[in-house]
């Protein structure tokens, strides 16, 4: 018993000190430089507040494209640094069971993953600043891919031309500055 003890006593001393370690200096460059993903209500409340479109990766725990999107895309310092001035980032377990409320109704994030028509992951949902649904793509997007995507939404290019066009005038504009 007293070693039982001993070796709880021992653990937990253990976890405390690994909790309470500053992180390194790497470490602490790695968050700073990381997406500040926020739980789904605060990022709506948030994005309504700064006037900007939410981004909500719908992800599963067991779901391989989430974890090289995470990985290559949200990863990605471009993506990183634009979803840091521009977005508010929301990341949702689809299975979830956890309650969330949205739009005055209250639900469960598998609810809200239905409701926004997830029907594969990963996902990502576009919401307006004032919580309005604006469209979604479905699996894995490259970094180089997302960019403009993210770029047409977030600054509403879309209320005045095509994608396609979108892409058309971005592409002169990057042919112009090489």
């Amino acid at each position: 018993m007293a070693l039982r003890r001993f070796w709880i006593g021992f653990l937990i001393l253990g976890a405390t000190a690994i909790l309470s370690t500053p992180l390194t200096a790497s470490e602490k460059s790695k968050k700073e430089a990381a997406i500040n993903w926020l739980p789904f209500s605060e990022a709506v409340a948030k994005a309504k507040k700064e006037n900007k479109m939410v981004v909500v990766d719908f992800y599963t725990d067991w779901c391989g494209w989430c974890k090289v999107m995470d990985e290559k895309t949200y990863g990605h310092k471009d993506v990183i640094e634009f979803a840091r001035k521009k977005l508010i980032m929301s990341k949702v377990d689809a299975e979830s069971d956890e309650k969330v409320s949205f739009m005055g109704q209250e639900m469960t994030y598998r609810q809200l993953a239905k409701a926004f028509g997830v029907k594969g992951y990963p996902t990502t949902v576009f919401i307006t600043p004032k919580g309005e649904f604006l469209t979604s793509v479905s699996g894995y997007i490259p970094a180089d891919q997302f960019l403009p995507i993210l770029e047409f939404l977030s600054d509403r290019h879309y209320e005045k031309m095509t994608f396609e066009k979108f892409m058309e005038k971005r592409k002169t504009s990057d042919e112009k500055t090489e």
